[in-house]
């Protein structure tokens, strides 16, 4: 499967073929989710990215964090794992 990246405080002029094209100059880039507004369509300023090898993945954030793109640093880490939640039934009353 290869390692998931976080990658925040992106410049909302970036584009998926800008940030998947600095990644694609470490190594072989699998899939790539630039975090949009749903209403303006512009992006959040955050992404996940997932390299295909651990090693590549290591290597992106080493060369990386840091890095300048449309004159915002970006800050490159492992991403978290998110732990399943507890089901809430929105539908049964509360207090009784």
């Amino acid at each position: 499967m290869g390692k998931r990246l976080y990658i925040s405080n992106i410049s909302n002029r970036a584009t998926e073929d800008s940030v998947r094209n600095l990644f694609a100059a470490i190594g072989e880039v699998v899939s790539l989710n630039l975090i949009t507004n749903s209403r303006t369509k512009r992006p959040k300023g955050m992404a996940f990215l997932v390299m295909a090898t651990e090693e590549d993945a290591q290597r992106a954030i080493e060369a990386l964090n840091g890095t300048v793109l449309h004159s915002r640093p970006l800050q490159v880490s492992e991403a978290n794992t998110q732990e399943p939640r507890e089901r809430r039934d929105l539908g049964a009353k509360q207090g009784t």
